[in-house]
């Protein structure tokens, strides 16, 4: 799955299921409720490329320190949910 996160950030989210609908709605709901955007396909993808199995940022982005703690949060309600097993974000820490 694709996202825009806080300030424009570039976001993969990677989940199993067993019930995709159910997933995509409980993830844009937390994108929702999080300042967050559902992203087409293939929208945000263009931004990373797979290395040895993982996604990796083409490029990474400077955000400001209230960006960081809204991006910060919304990892972790993404994690919080059992279907989500990884994201990576194309964030400059």
């Amino acid at each position: 799955m694709e996202a825009y996160g806080p300030e424009g950030l570039a976001i993969i989210i990677e989940a199993i299921t067993d019930n995709r609908n159910r997933t995509v709605s409980e993830v844009k709901k937390i994108l929702k409720d999080c300042g967050a955007k559902w992203a087409d396909p293939g929208s945000v993808i263009w931004a990373f490329e797979k290395k040895e199995g993982k996604w990796e940022p083409k490029f990474r982005q400077l955000i400001s320190e209230a960006g960081k703690e809204q991006l910060k949060r919304l990892l972790e309600f993404l994690d919080d949910y059992d279907d989500v097993q990884n994201m990576v974000a194309n964030v400059k820490l």
